[in-house]
């Protein structure tokens, strides 16, 4: 897990220190270490100027969207002079609802604030851009949560750091939505996947593996001695044949024929109105089967924001026998030494959204 510097931008500084130690003890409990700084943003750079505190991240709570603090933040670590890693914004919507919720991150444009004195050039590359983009732009060194309350917030600066929040709050809810969820998609099962993101639950078409934007390149991106590989159900079928009309078409996966023999499933495709729907059931079926093979990859690779969990990943790794599209299901975002690491978990395909419970009846 990660050392972090808690900064917050000044607003009432004890309702500012309230929601540092609220947030503290969310980022505590996902297991981070956290240090706070003083309130007011001259304090959190001090910080991150210090050579001590080398290697660490910086969160810093603000109640207004500033280009010159992004630019500030951003332009320091580049350059060295603040030895922090990576900063995360945290955005006080409850304070200020004008740019810093959740939606006016990803719509409200951003001009130069009155209080800006730095020179206009400094901040001419992003004014009219929102601090989604800008965060996108600069996502090498800094990136943003939001919250409608320090509650929301601290848990989304968990996620986004790629944890799993602790939270216990509205949990029969929770598990009610799921159980609806689970329902209402177990009928696309295989061809959708859905996943929270800040607040909103996403529902999506699964993506084409090969529109993957992240790679794992053997030597390149990827620390050796890190690699475990999983493969634990020898057992799954490796040779389908789907039967449509006077057609067969096969999918087979060669390597694993070769170290487990054939092991082969017929099905129908029955209700495939054209061939070209049939070969299109037959790859739907083959990647279903692929999550269900046991085969996972967990490795550790250089920190950094673009690793997201749902995300498609080319992998090749030659001496663990995968060259293949794998699916990233777990990112943890940690410390080792003072570098920055992400700690990876991938599958060949989306987990199960779930069978729905069937429905007993009273005779």
């Amino acid at each position: 897990m990660s050392s972090i510097i808690l900064g917050c931008d000044k607003n009432k500084v004890s309702e500012d220190k309230k929601t540092q130690r609220t947030i503290k003890k969310i980022l505590e409990k996902a297991g981070h270490t956290v240090t706070l700084a003083d309130v007011g943003p001259g304090n959190s750079q001090k910080l991150m100027g210090k050579k001590k505190n080398k290697g660490k991240i910086i969160v810093f709570l603000v109640n207004g969207a500033d280009l010159q603090t992004y630019k500030d933040f951003y332009t320091g670590m580049k350059n060295g002079y603040y030895h922090t890693k990576y900063c995360y914004f945290g955005l006080q919507g409850w304070i200020n609802k004008k740019t810093c919720t959740c939606e006016a991150a990803k719509t409200v444009k951003l001009k130069k604030a009155s209080d800006d004195y730095s020179s206009k050039s400094f901040t001419s590359d992003i004014v009219g851009m929102t601090t989604a983009e800008v965060c996108e732009k600069y996502s090498d060194y800094i990136a943003y949560a939001c919250g409608a309350s320090a509650e929301e917030l601290g848990n989304n600066l968990v996620k986004a750091m790629g944890g799993e929040t602790n939270s216990t709050s509205n949990t029969n809810s929770a598990t009610s939505i799921k159980e609806a969820l689970r329902d209402v998609l177990s009928g696309w099962d295989g061809d959708v996947e859905c996943f929270i993101r800040d607040d909103t639950v996403y529902v999506q078409k699964i993506s084409d593996p090969s529109t993957a934007e992240l790679s794992l390149i053997e030597s390149q991106d990827i620390f050796y001695d890190s690699v475990t590989v999983t493969d634990v159900n020898p057992s799954t079928v490796n040779h389908l044949k789907v039967i449509y009309d006077n057609h067969i078409i096969t999918v087979q996966d060669d390597s694993l024929i070769k170290r487990f023999g054939k092991i082969s499933s017929t099905i129908s495709a029955k209700n495939s109105k054209t061939l070209k729907e049939a070969q299109s059931f037959a790859r739907l079926e083959w990647a279903k089967l692929r999550r269900d093979n046991g085969h996972k990859l967990e490795c550790k690779v250089l920190g950094n924001s673009k690793w997201k969990v749902g995300k498609w990943c080319r992998v090749y790794l030659p001496s663990f026998n995968i060259d293949d599209y794998m699916y990233i299901i777990k990112v943890s975002q940690e410390d080792d030494d003072g570098n920055w690491v992400c700690s990876l978990a991938l599958v060949d395909y989306p987990p199960s959204l779930g069978e729905p419970e069937e429905e007993t009846t009273n005779n």
